[in-house]
Formats: structure tokens, sequence, C-alpha cells
């Protein structure tokens, strides 16, 4: 995580490593609703840049689950960092539908 840090530009690197040091929970799969296009493409310029530089150094010749998936990780944890840094966001719980219980389940 910190060599994918690094890659941040100055304003955001300690911002964001003390982020994913004191915070325990993200948004998981990377999943927003934005109304602002402006808002938008300032975390999508930020987000692309940054892991463009990740690439450089972890590449893409990847084993394992985990490091196969590193860059949904940083992603994950990113997204919820940058939107509340920058943004105003409202946080909804996830529904699930257990159609095997027929039943509601709230995480």
């Amino acid at each position: 995580m910190d060599k994918a840090i690094d890659q941040l530009d100055g304003n955001e690197r300690e911002d964001f490593r003390s982020f994913t040091r004191n915070r325990k929970s993200f948004n998981r799969e990377n999943l927003f609703i934005c109304r602002s296009k402006s808002l938008m493409e300032s975390y999508f310029r930020s987000i692309f840049n940054w892991l463009e530089r990740c690439e450089k150094i972890f590449g893409f010749d990847l084993e394992g689950y985990e490091s196969k998936r590193i860059y949904a990780f940083l992603a994950e944890r990113y997204l919820s960092y940058w939107f509340q840094k920058y943004g105003k966001p409202l946080e909804w719980p996830i529904f699930f539908f257990d159609t095997n219980k027929n039943r509601v389940k709230i995480k």
C-alpha cells in the first residue's frame, strides 16, 4: 500500500496515507452516484493518473487473487477517501435479498 500511496501527488499523499491507517470502512465495488459532472471528472483524472503510475510499478503480470485485484483494491479505498475530502457524501446501506430464505439482509 505504501508503494502505491507514494505514487500520489504531494497534496494527496499524506492525507490518503492517514485515511488508510485510521479509517476502517470503505465503499465496496467502487459504487457511487454523483450529480456534479465537474466533481466526477476531477475524481476520474485523479484516480486514473494515480493508477497509471501504479501500473508502472506493479504491472499486470500478477499471480494470486489478491495481487490480480490490486487496482480494484486501491480504487475502492481511494474512492472513499477522495469523495469524503472533496464532496459531500451521503452513504446508504446496501440491501441483499436472499431468495433462498426470502428475507432482506442489511450490511
